[in-house]
């Protein structure tokens, strides 16, 4: 069954943008309200309980992309037996991966109060909020987890979106009325397991009555069991690598900086997580659809796919690195005053690992659709490694900054080594053109970002100047960057694509 690609990937991305949209304003306001009511402590401690279980979520080793992969192939033939009996595999799994995380969780319980440097707000206890944050991340594996797999390999990741719009405005308006009510902690946090329940009961009832005929049941053949395991074992590396790129800053951080520097660098790592969001949104929704085409397309019009979304993908990489270098500072400066900010200089090496990370992200979603995780089982355990050591080594030696150059050199070994991967094993040919044109592109991002800068640094402080900067940083580099590259195939490819997926709408 070749599934409407093109349909469900416009749909998923126009919901998830909503949703997204919805996911960054909501927990925006709740990051200022406890600013402001409760103080910086606390942000603290939750961005460094969010760290400790990713570490602990290490337990799924990946599973879950492997499972959905190996759904692919039943979905496009219609085999509901096969797809049946992963689901029912999927369900067990991720059952007991509930249980190690709760294990685990608990036996590292005793150890919290060393990885805190300094000072902790004297009115909450640690072991009772850790502990809300580990119930709450067990019930997303304890309840229906596997009912979200089923989505996922039909490429209705909309139907999460819609969930999320309706069960988020309404948890965050309960928790901040709370917060505001009775300026504590617990009345705040207390909400976020209540409301996981709820998203994952209303999303079963969703699955059951639109897929009534997958329920769980019956097991896997032998040789599609080992098919997974293999693809998990060499998941693991890449789980690992993940987890420690995004989470062991935080706890490093805690350990060596203490709570309001964690807080400081979560604001400004907000602001690009929330910008990277934006765009994961169209990686997510493209993952079934690739995976659909690398099935049952020829080689050649999967390159050619490959080449015009990679040049998609650098704009808006481009404008959006652009934006985040030019508007930091002055957004930091209204949103939390001076004290809770950076220097400059920070602001560029954040500029650089999000350049550097999502232009990445299409050979990423490409490898993960085509499944050659095992091929590239190396590559994330030396990257991983790179970024630890280097972590707590320069944390010491030259501060936050220490970490993000940490992040950003082992990406710099990662790169070139994923995209290697894609192209000897997806796309058979030598990654010399990939690399010319990507050059082209960040040079691109080079010319629009200096013009872009140095006319916004002419205007003042305040508001109005802010806005005045907003409407500049829109225009500006995205005019760049046409001039630049408006005679290439990629460019014309993208109109046309554009101009059916506008087709599709009406």
């Amino acid at each position: 069954m070749k599934i409407e690609r093109t349909k469900n990937t416009v749909r998923n991305i126009i919901f998830g943008v909503l949703n997204k949209i919805v996911g960054i304003v909501l927990p925006f306001a709740s990051r200022t309200a406890i600013i402001y009511v409760l103080g910086t402590k606390y942000l603290g401690l939750s961005s460094l309980f969010s760290s400790i279980l990713s570490f602990l979520s290490l337990a799924e080793m990946g599973a879950g992309n492997a499972l959905v992969f190996s759904m692919y192939k039943p979905v496009a033939s219609g085999d509901k037996v096969q797809i049946r009996a992963l689901v029912n595999l999927y369900k067990r799994f991720f059952r007991m991966i509930g249980v190690v995380i709760f294990v685990l969780g608990l036996c590292l319980m005793p150890f919290l109060r060393r990885l805190i440097k300094g000072d902790v707000p004297s009115d909450v206890n640690i072991y009772v909020l850790y502990f809300i944050y580990l119930l709450n991340a067990c019930l997303n594996y304890w309840l229906f987890a596997y009912k979200s797999s089923i989505l996922a390999a039909h490429q209705r990741g909309d139907v999460g979106s819609k969930i999320n719009m309706v069960i988020t405005p309404l948890s965050y308006v309960v928790m901040l009325s709370c917060l505001f009510l009775f300026r504590n902690y617990y009345a705040y946090i207390i909400w976020i397991p209540v409301f996981t329940i709820v998203t994952n009961i209303i999303r079963c009832i969703y699955v059951d009555r639109h897929y009534p005929d997958l329920k769980p049941e019956g097991e896997v053949d032998e040789e599609t069991r080992k098919s997974i395991t293999k693809k998990v074992s060499a998941l693991i590396g890449t789980k690992l690598n993940t987890v420690v790129l995004h989470a062991a800053d935080n706890i490093v951080m805690s350990a060596f900086k203490g709570l309001t520097t964690i807080a400081i660098y979560g604001n400004y790592h907000y602001i690009m997580s929330s910008v990277s969001g934006f765009l994961g949104i169209a990686y997510s929704a493209m993952l079934a659809g690739l995976g659909n085409s690398i099935a049952m397309e020829s080689v050649e019009k999967n390159y050619h796919d490959f080449i015009k979304f990679s040049f998609i993908n650098s704009w808006l990489v481009t404008w959006c690195t652009v934006c985040l270098v030019t508007l930091y500072q002055p957004f930091m400066k209204i949103w939390v005053g001076e004290k809770l900010m950076f220097p400059f200089y920070m602001v560029l090496f954040f500029g650089l690992y999000f350049y550097i990370y999502m232009s990445r992200k299409i050979p990423v979603t490409y490898k993960d659709a085509a499944g050659i995780w095992w091929e590239d089982r190396f590559r994330p355990y030396v990257c991983m490694v790179t970024n630890l050591v280097l972590n707590i080594y320069l944390v010491q030696v030259i501060g936050v900054s220490g970490i993000i150059l940490s992040t950003i050199f082992s990406l710099f070994i990662s790169v070139p080594w994923e995209n290697y991967t894609i192209f000897k094993y997806v796309f058979h040919r030598s990654s010399r053109e990939y690399y010319g044109k990507m050059l082209v592109y960040a040079l691109s991002m080079a010319v629009g970002g200096v013009a872009c800068f140095f006319l916004c640094s002419l205007l003042g402080e305040g508001i109005p100047a802010f806005l005045l900067r907003m409407v500049i940083c829109l225009v500006l580099p995205n005019v760049v960057f046409v001039l630049l590259n408006y005679r290439r195939w990629e460019f014309k490819a993208s109109v046309e694509l554009f101009q059916h997926i506008l087709k599709l709408r009406r």
